[in-house]
C-alpha cells in the first residue's frame, strides 16, 4: 500500500465518520424541532379550549383572572413559536453541515477510486512490460538455438 493510498484511506474514514456525526446531529435537530412543534400545537389547542370555556358564575375577579391567564398562555404560545423558528434554523444549519460532509465524502471516495484506477494502470503496464520482456527473451533464445 502506497503512502498516498494510506492517506486516501484515512481521509475516507474521517470523511465517513464526519458524515455520520453530521447526520446524527441533523436527526437530533429534526427530533427537537418535532418536539417544539408539538408543544406549540398543544399550547395553541389549550389556549383555544380555555378561551372557549365559559365561566360558570362570572364575577369581575374571575373574569380578570381568566383574562390574565389567557394573556400568559398567549405569551407562552408566542414564545414557543419563536422556539420553533429557532429549531427550524438549527435544522437548516445541521442539514447544510451534513450536505457539506456528504460532499467531502463523495470527493474522498472519488479520489480513492481514481487512485485505485491509477494503481491498476501502473500494474497493467508493469505486467505488459514483463510479458514483452519474456517474449523477447524467448525470441532471442529461440534465435540463438537456430544460429
Amino acid at each position: 500500500m502506497s503512502l498516498s493510498k494510506a492517506r486516501l484511506d484515512l481521509l475516507s474514514r474521517v470523511a465517513e465518520r464526519n458524515e455520520e456525526e453530521a447526520l446524527t446531529a441533523l436527526r437530533g435537530a429534526e427530533t427537537r424541532l418535532a418536539e417544539q412543534t408539538a408543544l406549540h400545537g398543544e399550547l395553541g389547542r389549550y389556549l383555544d379550549d380555555y378561551q372557549q370555556r365559559p365561566i360558570a358564575s362570572p364575577n369581575p375577579m374571575l373574569l380578570e383572572n381568566q383574562r390574565q391567564f389567557i394573556a400568559k398562555l398567549d405569551e407562552a404560545l408566542q414564545s414557543q413559536a419563536k422556539a420553533v423558528e429557532a429549531a427550524k434554523g438549527r435544522v437548516a444549519q445541521a442539514r447544510e453541515a451534513w450536505m457539506g460532509t456528504r460532499r467531502e465524502l463523495r470527493i474522498s471516495l472519488l479520489l480513492q477510486e481514481q487512485g485505485a484506477a491509477e494503481d491498476r494502470r501502473i500494474d497493467d503496464r508493469r505486467s505488459q512490460r514483463e510479458t514483452d520482456e519474456f517474449a523477447l527473451n524467448r525470441h532471442i533464445a529461440a534465435g540463438a538455438r537456430y544460429s
